[in-house]
């Protein structure tokens, strides 16, 4: 009871690490408990979390060098092993531990480019479980492989499926980024902004860290620094 009581308090903490963005801290601190608790599948799913996050942090940043190029492809590697491990056992875990598995290799083949691994993970898990989250994560896949009408397709139908405030954010949130990318900039904060007022509407979501939600859409749509009647 005591070492279930311990893992609990150590997935707390890694799940604030990641609500904050804190992804090298989380790796580390996953890496840690990993060597007291090797088999908890929690925590692998954690690890491969961070590893996949952080990878992708060293992969988009601007200094990125041939070292940080190496730890990335490496990162993701060994994320995509664990992943594959999880979903081999899915029959004896949770649901959630399978889902978050699918939803970070198909995130990870579109970052490595390989399209056509991605978009087949990306349509399993939305078959696997058809929601707003499947549909918003498939559609990111799709935009991160450069392609902007499946990308649309998948945002539509998240927008269509959400139900809940946060669900209801995230996907316009990514209808958003698209239009931004797209050069759209009025249906870009349209949808930013419908983003921002649901995120508001949202209650202490282990899923959404409004402040930091709010800050990653304006870095992506700096027009959206005007005041707006939703604010």
């Amino acid at each position: 009871m005591l070492e279930i009581k311990k893992i609990k308090k150590c997935l707390i903490e890694l799940e604030k690490l990641a609500q904050q963005g804190k992804y090298h801290i989380g790796l580390k601190t996953t890496k840690k408990y990993l060597r007291q608790y090797p088999t908890i599948e929690e925590l692998l799913l954690k690890y491969a979390f961070f590893l996949y996050h952080h990878a992708a942090d060293l992969k988009y940043s601007r200094n990125t060098g041939k070292i940080q190029t190496s730890q990335v492809i490496t990162n993701f590697n060994q994320a995509i092993r664990i992943c594959r491990k999880l979903i081999k056992r899915e029959k004896f875990l949770s649901q959630r531990i399978c889902l978050n598995a699918r939803l970070y290799l198909a995130q990870m083949y579109a970052m490595l480019g390989k399209s056509k691994e991605a978009k087949k993970f990306a349509n399993a898990t939305y078959k696997y479980l058809p929601s707003t989250l499947t549909a918003e994560r498939a559609a990111d896949v799709y935009r991160r492989l450069n392609d902007p009408d499946g990308a649309m397709r998948w945002y539509q139908r998240a927008v269509k499926n959400a139900k809940k405030a946060d669900e209801r954010a995230m996907a316009h949130a990514g209808l958003a980024t698209l239009y931004k990318h797209l050069g759209e900039v009025k249906k870009a904060i349209k949808e930013a902004r419908m983003a921002i007022y649901f995120v508001k509407q949202t209650k202490q979501s282990k899923f959404l860290n409004q402040k930091l939600f709010i800050k990653i859409l304006h870095s992506h749509i700096p027009e959206l620094k005007k005041p707006h009647p939703l604010s």
